[in-house]
């Protein structure tokens, strides 16, 4: 039997979502690290419902995904209870280095669809790491294995530039950056 706990990523036009999302303070994490508050207090305010029905569910293997704030409380998730996998789609920074540690041994697939903006961010600059093993789709739709970041950086540029000059000119009726484009969820799917 499979269970599969997913969690919506962030929802135009509602403000709780958008402030979650803004908050990229570091806290500490439950000993882990320290990961975005923003995310972690959302996290707090439906764990112990979660809880509950995961405890319904004994003996079945589980699996956590999430879309963007989605993917986020999925990873939060499974350092609070591990799950047999995580599958994550245009995922922010979660938290930390050590955070990210604390996660060693969850089977963990990242996937990230070419220019995606939310997948970088919040910056490294401010502790944040990436966790889980990179699944890059490139500017053809063609997940690629083993890609280097700079073999990833240059294909984002072709990707946004060929992009403006086909879609973005025709405001309003698309999306005006790839970098925006890549994150909607049925671009994923694509």
């Amino acid at each position: 039997r499979l269970g599969v706990l997913a969690f919506r990523g962030t929802q135009a036009g509602e403000l709780k979502d958008t402030l979650t999302d803004a908050n990229a303070f570091l806290r500490p994490w439950a000993g882990m690290g320290r990961v975005h508050k923003g995310f972690a207090d959302m996290l707090a305010g439906t764990w112990r419902d979660i809880q509950a029905a995961l405890e319904g569910h004994q003996g079945i293997r589980l699996l956590y995904t999430g879309h963007s704030l989605g993917a986020a409380l999925a990873n939060l998730s499974a350092a609070l209870r591990r799950p047999d996998g995580l599958y994550t789609f245009g995922s922010p920074r979660v938290g930390d280095a050590a955070f990210g540690g604390s996660l060693m041994g969850v089977m963990h697939e990242r996937y990230v669809d070419c220019s995606d903006i939310v997948c970088r961010i919040p910056d490294t600059i401010w502790s944040f790491a990436h966790i889980g093993v990179m699944k890059y789709f490139d500017r053809n739709g063609v997940l690629r294995a083993g890609i280097g970041d700079a073999e990833i950086r240059a294909d984002q540029r072709s990707a946004e530039i060929a992009y403006l000059l086909r879609y973005g000119w025709r405001q309003p009726t698309n999306v005006l950056l790839r970098s925006f484009a890549d994150h909607t969820p049925i671009n994923y799917v694509h």
